[in-house]
């Protein structure tokens, strides 16, 4: 009967421990590809996609998601999904993100933790890629660090996919490369 009482408690302290994994890449912010979708691919992922963008510069997008709790950002918010995004070309990281469910206080602990760890951008000094209003999503703050813009996001008002905040990570030389790169396709004609 110990024996049985004490496998169930390690089984239990097992599965804790896994449920609470960090985020990779915060607060240190990931330098390299390769570590940081191993590290994301040893969180409890109920599932992995890949995406790859042919538009230039190509670019390999590798998700993963959870059935609820894929890791926790900064050990106090729970995040449900991850990406990873490479250049095609040579696997160089130039964007990593986690998605959040929603809820006005998440996205103000989000912030917290942002603002304690980066240097906040003026938003007049943002890029152009986030000036502009984008359907569905807002951009609430922006920072930066180590070469990185590090953004908070939150859906607007009246998206019909009003369920998630994110942290973005993209390279400063490297903006929206992305989820939120565009692909404009060439049109005969």
């Amino acid at each position: 009967m110990k024996r049985r009482l004490l496998l169930l408690s390690c089984c239990l302290a097992f599965s804790a421990a896994r449920a609470a994994s960090e985020c990779p890449g915060f607060p240190a912010l990931a330098t390299s590809s390769e570590t940081l979708l191993a590290q994301v691919r040893a969180l409890p992922p109920v599932g992995i996609d890949r995406e790859r963008q042919a538009c230039a510069p190509a670019t390999v997008i590798d998700f993963a998601y959870s059935g609820g709790v894929l890791c926790r950002f900064g050990s106090e918010v729970e995040a449900a999904t991850s990406a990873v995004t490479r250049l095609a070309d040579g696997g160089e990281l130039v964007e990593y993100l986690y998605l959040f469910p929603y809820a006005p206080a998440t996205h103000a602990r989000l912030l917290a933790l942002l603002s304690a760890r980066f240097t906040p951008v003026d938003r007049a000094a943002w890029p152009a890629f986030l000036q502009g209003a984008r359907p569905g999503k807002e951009t609430t703050a922006l920072f930066t660090h180590g070469g990185f813009y590090i953004s908070l996001g939150k859906p607007t008002e009246g998206d019909p996919a009003e369920w998630y905040s994110n942290v973005i990570f993209e390279k400063v030389d490297q903006p929206a490369l992305g989820v939120r790169k565009v692909c404009k396709e060439a049109r005969d004609g």
